[in-house]
Order: C-alpha cells, then structure tokens, then sequence
C-alpha cells in the first residue's frame, strides 16, 4: 500500500444527486499530476450525507471505469453494522484495492463494541484494510490499547490506521514492519510526521498535488523544507470549510464538481 493519497470529493449535480461521471476527470487531473493512490467516498467525499445505495453506485461505477496505474481506496462509514458489512461485501468483488474503515459516527460504542465492530467487518474482505480514527467527528476514539488488541490479533490485511487524533499514543505498541500511520490530513502536518506518522492521507492535495507530494516526501527523509510554504498551502485549502474550497478549486479549473450537499454547500 502506498503512504500517500489524496482524499477527493464526490460529484454532485445542481439538484445534489450523484454526477458520476465527474469522477473521471478528478482521476486523470490527480493522475496526470503525480498522484497514484486515491481515497474515495471519505470525509473529503461527503460520505456520511450519502445513502448506502448511494456509495453503492459509486462503487459500480468505478468498476466500470479503466483507470490504471492508480491505487483506489474506499471510505466505509455507517451508523449500524449491517450496512458497513452491504458496502465491505460490495468492495470485496470491486475494482478498490483496500478500505478506510471509520468508527461509526455519533453513537459512541465502548472499546469492547468498537473491537467487535472491527472483528465483524475484517471476516468480510480480503482487501487491505486501513482504520479510521477520527474522534472530532464520530465522537469515539479508539485507544491505544484497543488498537493493541486488534493488532494482535494478526489480521494480515490490517494494513495501517489513519490518525486523527495524537500518534505520540502508540509508540509503545508493536506495529508490523510495514503498518502505515496515516496522518488524518494536512493541518499540522509537520507534527504529526514528528509524532509517528509516516503516511498522508491529503485534502490539500486537490489543490496542490505536485507540491504537497513533494513536500510529504521531504519531511518523511529529513530534508529541509519551506516551513512558511507548506503553511501557506495548507492554509489556502483548509481556512474555512475546506470541501468547499476543494470544490470550488475544481470547478474553476473546469472540472464540474458541483457544491457541496446542505447544509455545508
């Protein structure tokens, strides 16, 4: 799996539904500028305003698609299991090679609920599998000794966690040789590289692909950077809501995204 991708947005059309077509040329965009790993349907995709028939047909739609040369990830959040298991199990057959599995937002499970949750879902796919820590917006946040509890259970395709929260918190536990610490985006970028995270997974990277790459890449073998620049960058995106800025970035270069769903659009 690689350590770098950009979360993009999902197309909407005037009325809100789903413009599927408008995916395509978000991947050629990214691609054309060094980009090769792509989180779909994720924060940054407005999944959580989507029904689960919704995520469904995107899913789908990829499968019609031929894009290569890029490695595609797909964001599962649900309130309930049943539907977190509808969407692993429709991944399990796609064209996605690896899943961001978020704790289900709003309805606080206990860290017992939370491990089960994780056990229940990784029976359902082979795919790479990457959890979600995300506790500003699920209102739950994985300890770190759940996730010792997960890891030693050996699942050979949990493959990293994408921290929002402080990764200073597992440097004690034994993470596998090649478990990647997703920084959950790019605000702090430098200290969350400094605190253990060896992975991005980048909002600002719509907007400045080339450069956040570059920048990524630097901090993680120790080369001087431009701490003002990446401030900069950072900034320009995530100042405000940040979707919207994304969006809007798009549909400036001609590339129709629409709004975002309301409230935020």
């Amino acid at each position: 799996m690689k350590n770098f991708n950009v979360a993009i947005p999902t197309p909407f059309r005037d009325d809100e539904s789903l413009y599927l077509e408008g995916f395509n040329p978000i991947v050629k965009h990214l691609t054309d500028n060094g980009i090769d790993s792509l989180l779909v349907s994720a924060t940054t995709g407005e999944q959580n305003s989507m029904s689960i028939e919704e995520r469904i047909h995107i899913i789908d739609y990829f499968n019609q698609q031929k894009f290569v040369n890029v490695e595609l990830m797909f964001g599962v959040s649900a309130t309930t299991t049943r539907n977190a298991i509808k969407l692993v199990k429709k991944l399990e057959e796609s064209v996605f090679d690896s899943i961001l599995i978020q704790f289900p937002p709003y309805i606080q499970p206990t860290q017992q609920q939370a491990i089960s949750y994780i056990n229940e879902l990784l029976q359902h796919t082979t795919k790479n599998v990457v959890l979600y820590n995300n506790p500003f917006r699920t209102g739950f946040e994985l300890s770190a000794e759940s996730l010792k509890t997960v890891i030693n259970q050996k699942y050979s395709n949990l493959v990293g966690l994408k921290e929002e929260s402080d990764a200073k918190r597992h440097h004690n536990t034994d993470l596998p040789d090649d478990f990647i610490m997703f920084a959950g985006g790019d605000v702090n970028l430098i200290e969350k590289i400094m605190n253990g995270c060896n992975g991005l997974s980048s909002m600002v990277g719509n907007v400045y692909p080339q450069e956040i790459k570059q920048i990524f890449n630097d901090l993680l073998m120790n080369k001087p950077v431009d701490l003002w620049k990446i401030k900069q960058l950072i900034n320009k995106v995530t100042s405000g809501q940040a979707i919207i800025n994304i969006k809007n970035h798009y549909n400036s270069l001609g590339i129709k995204v629409g709004a975002c769903r309301s409230p935020i659009n």
